[in-house]
């Protein structure tokens, strides 16, 4: 596997990477800037219904379910705006077979400061912001994003890439 070395450990992102979800909260917030209106959205989603509404990420199920037997996905680390929110999460994600802990990161929370970074640990994100923080505090970090073009950046476009 190209992406993966022995005893590297991958961290994933859950929106934008396993759930299309980050794109329905664009759709519904049209390129709102106001964190205020942010939160009162965020606050006042049916988190159950949301995360039914949202369809996998091309790939997600079948490339995290063989990353899991081959013991490189060590867990997924994503951002929660509630409780609710986060419970939702980890019932789909045990309902597909994905049984890796669950790291949750907090409004504002950086997600180094939940899962210190470290040589071997690799952290799967859709942001290059994230991408940016993880490597700059000790890890190393792979964008998923089918539309980069940097060359600069460790990226794949599709989520099969990584069982290459």
């Amino acid at each position: 596997m190209k992406y993966f070395q022995k005893g590297d450990i991958l961290l994933t992102d859950f929106d934008g990477v396993i759930l299309d979800s980050q794109k329905h909260f664009e759709e519904a917030m049209k390129g709102e800037k106001d964190s205020d209106k942010w939160t009162e959205f965020l606050n006042g989603i049916n988190w159950k219904e949301f995360i039914r509404e949202c369809d996998f990420i091309p790939g997600a199920i079948e490339t995290f379910t063989e990353l899991q037997k081959l013991k490189i996905l060590r867990g997924i680390i994503t951002r929660i705006h509630s409780f609710e929110e986060g419970k939702e999460k980890a019932i789909l994600l045990r309902e597909v077979g994905i049984q890796v802990p669950i790291y949750y990161t907090l409004l504002n929370q950086k997600k180094s400061q939940v899962y210190i970074p470290k040589r071997k640990i690799i952290l799967l994100d859709d942001h290059e912001d994230n991408y940016e923080e993880w490597e700059q505090n000790g890890g190393k970090s792979i964008l998923f994003n089918e539309y980069e073009k940097s060359t600069e950046k460790r990226n794949v476009k599709s989520l099969y890439e990584l069982l290459k």
